[in-house]
């Protein structure tokens, strides 16, 4: 495999600045309202360049994901650094992904975006740009963390096997539920959550909790006569 020349450093630096321009306006604009030439002008290049590092906005809000799922990931992993358990790696990583939310919201922005689009799965996946393979990649790895916590927890006895049909199906449930959860009370998404009088944070720690309580393995009654 060669080396990494300085050419192509200066692309991925030149790359990383583009994604880095395009946060920035797309967050502010909105996803629909900006266009390529916006992009071109907030990173200061032709829209003729522009396309020579992305193939359309949509491989560029992509790219966006990619960053910010490798910054979830990595907060993941080390948040399963403290863990010892299946259950406790379960609750780590619903708190770090709550706390993604809280602390690093454009990234967390950026990931809700793709979920939010229309049609987020890209036409031509015959073709894929290398920038979808990347995404693919990172989504499919944050899937394999979560879902080798509950397969840590039913090795261990921490989580309930009666509970778990699949551990990919238990992660994608977490993640989706918790996730729910933090968009509703978000105070860019639903109404709902404003004319209540529930406070945000213990909305979201008891949705962690009642997730975490029902795949808790229970101890088991001793059968056996006193």
């Amino acid at each position: 495999m060669r080396s990494r020349s300085r050419n192509d450093d200066e692309k991925l630096q030149r790359r990383n600045s583009i994604l880095k321009a395009a946060r920035k306006i797309i967050l502010s604009k909105g996803y629909e309202k900006t266009t390529m030439d916006d992009i071109a002008r907030a990173a200061q290049l032709s829209r003729g360049l522009l396309y020579v590092y992305f193939k359309d906005k949509d491989d560029i809000q992509m790219g966006l994901s990619v960053i910010a799922g490798e910054t979830l990931f990595q907060r993941m992993q080390q948040a399963l650094a403290t863990t010892g358990t299946g259950i406790e790696a379960i609750n780590a990583l619903g708190e770090a992904y709550y706390q993604f939310y809280l602390q690093d919201h454009d990234h967390f922005q950026c990931l809700c975006m793709r979920m939010g689009m229309v049609n987020p799965k890209p036409a031509n996946q015959e073709n894929p740009t290398s920038t979808l393979l990347e995404m693919m990649a990172v989504e499919d790895k944050l899937m394999a963390l979560m879902s080798s916590a509950v397969e840590q927890g039913l090795e261990d006895g921490t989580i309930d096997p009666d509970k778990v049909e699949s551990p990919l199906q238990t992660a994608m449930f977490l993640r989706g539920s918790l996730h729910g959860v933090i968009m509703l009370q978000d105070s860019a998404g639903s109404s709902l959550f404003d004319r209540t009088v529930l406070d945000r944070e213990e909305l979201i720690r008891y949705a962690m909790r009642i997730a975490s309580d029902e795949l808790r393995a229970k101890p088991r009654r001793s059968t056996m006569p006193e």
